[in-house]
């Protein structure tokens, strides 16, 4: 018997060629690249309501409130994603995420900062932040299971380089929008874009496909079963040392850099270096440059099988970022490090979420999925006590040393778990192929047992 052809690399367009990744895609660009604008308006409008003794703390609050949705429904969002159809639950999620920010615009266009305000502003946080989360997991896992083994890699990069190919122009025009038209009209503006991605998902024929077995596995109903779902996910992300020391790595850098350069980077930009809205946002187009650059980049060399020493080397060039954004505080380090922290950030988390798909079969890849999104929660949510501690020491003491640190504490533990390193994603013959050898051994197989099955017979006449 030859042996099969070796496989051939996929070509950066390739997964194009499919229209359901094409509209999974456009959905995705359309209602995710308007989270820059919400984000910064929040900021903007917190900076603007909020009195200068807490100022700091109530910037660090939008991140924890944030957090505390993503932390709450992150994992139960996973859950969801491995139970009912992912098209419909993305759907969902993007109708709920348009509701809130309309609410929040409207509240930010007739409120005036009092403390009903903050309690509805945070409150609606909570709701968009909650439909954010159950959104991820359930995106990540439909990829795979559009475009197959062999394209995965490939698609999943294309998901980052198109969200990075549109962040950079909602950051840089979030500034100059605030300036211009105030912050309950950029958040209004944001939220249509989750009504966009709506009208693209309701244009998809895909539908998830479970197998049998999972089917009548997953008949239970209620909050029990929920908590069961989520329970066997964490096992089983546990018994694989690949999965569990990724998706780790992966959380702590999201825990460690994203609040004091995410959450608390507006603050730093515009207080501690001294910058204007409108130039923040030629500031922050560098984080946006450096993740769309690093994103196509991972696109044209999606082949590539060491995705485990690529997620360890964006996890230390994120942290990198962080020490070059905060040392010291100048417009040129807050250029270049938002570029490294684009550039890590793009890198770390497009290959941890190819060995992530890689290692994980469908019917459990949502749980492992929304293990990525409880990292982000977590980032957003320590945005909080980081702020009270920053209040009481200021910025510029704080940040600078924890940058050091942090990087120290990241590539530590790189090198003391080297499992992270080695994980691959090996490389997979194109589908017809796939199809063909699969065929075979069917074939094979079938003839052999007809074979065993007939020998006796014919040795007894």
């Amino acid at each position: 018997m030859s042996a099969s052809p070796p496989p051939t690399r996929p070509g950066m367009m390739e997964p194009f060629r499919l229209r359901e990744f094409r509209l999974l895609l456009t959905g995705f660009i359309v209602g995710q690249s308007m989270m820059p604008l919400q984000f910064v308006a929040s900021i903007a409008w917190i900076q603007f309501v909020a009195d200068d003794s807490v100022e700091i703390i109530m910037v660090g609050a939008i991140g924890t409130i944030r957090g505390l949705g993503m932390i709450g429904f992150g994992l139960f969002g996973g859950a969801l994603a491995d139970r009912f159809d992912r098209r419909r639950l993305l759907m969902v999620t993007q109708a709920v995420a348009f509701i809130a920010n309309i609410l929040i615009a409207v509240m930010m266009w007739t409120g005036s900062g009092t403390n009903t305000d903050l309690i509805i502003f945070f409150a609606l946080t909570v709701v968009a932040s909650s439909a954010h989360a159950i959104d991820g997991p359930t995106r990540n896992a439909i990829t795979p299971e559009i475009l197959g083994p062999r394209l995965t890699p490939s698609g999943i990069a294309l998901n980052a380089a198109a969200m990075q190919l549109a962040m950079p122009i909602s950051i840089f025009a979030s500034g100059l929008l605030i300036d211009h038209l105030g912050h309950g009209t950029v958040f209004a503006i944001s939220a249509f874009g989750h009504l966009g991605e709506v009208l693209i998902l309701a244009m998809m024929s895909y539908r998830t496909v479970f197998s049998a077995a999972h089917i009548a596995a997953r008949q239970g109903q209620g909050a029990g079963q929920a908590v069961r779902d989520i329970v066997a996910g964490l096992r089983y992300a546990r018994s694989k040392a690949v999965i569990l020391w990724t998706v780790l790595i992966v959380v702590l850098m999201m825990s460690l850099i994203m609040p004091p350069t995410g959450t608390l980077g507006p603050q730093w930009v515009t207080t501690v270096v001294g910058a204007t809205w409108s130039e923040f946002s030629y500031i922050a187009v560098f984080w946006g440059g450096g993740a769309m650059v690093a994103s196509l980049i991972l696109v044209r060399f999606s082949w590539i099988e060491r995705k485990g020493l690529l997620t360890g080397i964006g996890v230390i060039v994120m942290a990198l970022g962080f020490v070059v954004f905060t040392n010291p505080p100048t417009v040129l380090n807050a250029m270049l490090g938002n570029a490294l922290l684009g550039i890590g950030m793009s890198v770390a988390m497009v290959s941890a979420n190819a060995t992530l798909a890689h290692e994980t079969p469908n019917e459990m890849r949502g749980r492992i999925m929304g293990l990525i999104f409880l990292g982000m929660g977590i980032a957003q949510a320590v945005g909080l006590p980081l702020g009270a501690v920053a209040q009481a020491l200021t910025m510029e003491t704080l940040f600078p040393p924890l940058s050091y640190a942090v990087l120290a504490f990241l590539a530590a533990i790189i090198i003391f778990r080297p499992v992270i390193l080695r994980a691959r994603v090996p490389q997979h013959p194109p589908e017809p192929i796939a199809q063909t050898v699969r065929a075979g051994r069917v074939a094979l197989n079938g003839a052999a047992n007809f074979i065993l099955r007939t020998a006796p017979n014919k040795a007894r006449t």
